[in-house]
């Protein structure tokens, strides 16, 4: 897959979500406060956390629906491409049965000609 139409989202939330994950882990274990403060903090954290994996949810489900979009019209295009060779393809074929068709009517009317030639030279 060519790296300009490649999707990153799902790469860029992962990476996102262990940074905040290790933050958050760091913070609490290098945190001098209070067990009442710490767990306030965390409760903050913890709804922080939430808020941005749902952004983040949001965004991956946002450029997924760009994704499919852009596949719809890809085969969409590809199917009108299909259908319009087919077309093409049918009237060439027409036209080259057409052409044959004449060559053995002519062939025919040659070879009758050359039918009747030959009778009448031998008797």
């Amino acid at each position: 897959m060519n790296d300009r139409n490649k999707n990153y989202a799902p790469e860029i939330i992962m990476t996102l979500a262990a940074g905040l994950a290790l933050g958050f882990a760091a913070g609490i274990l290098f945190a001098p406060k209070s067990g009442e403060k710490t767990r306030k903090e965390l409760i903050e954290k913890g709804e922080e956390f939430i808020v941005r994996g749902r952004e983040g949810f949001e965004v991956a489900r946002e450029k997924f629906a760009e994704a499919k979009d852009m596949s719809g019209e890809f085969i969409e295009k590809s199917r009108e491409a299909i259908q319009n060779a087919t077309v093409a393809v049918e009237k060439k074929a027409d036209r080259a049965k057409k052409k044959v068709n004449k060559v053995i009517k002519k062939g025919k009317k040659t070879a009758k000609k050359v039918e009747d030639t030959l009778s009448s030279e031998r008797y």
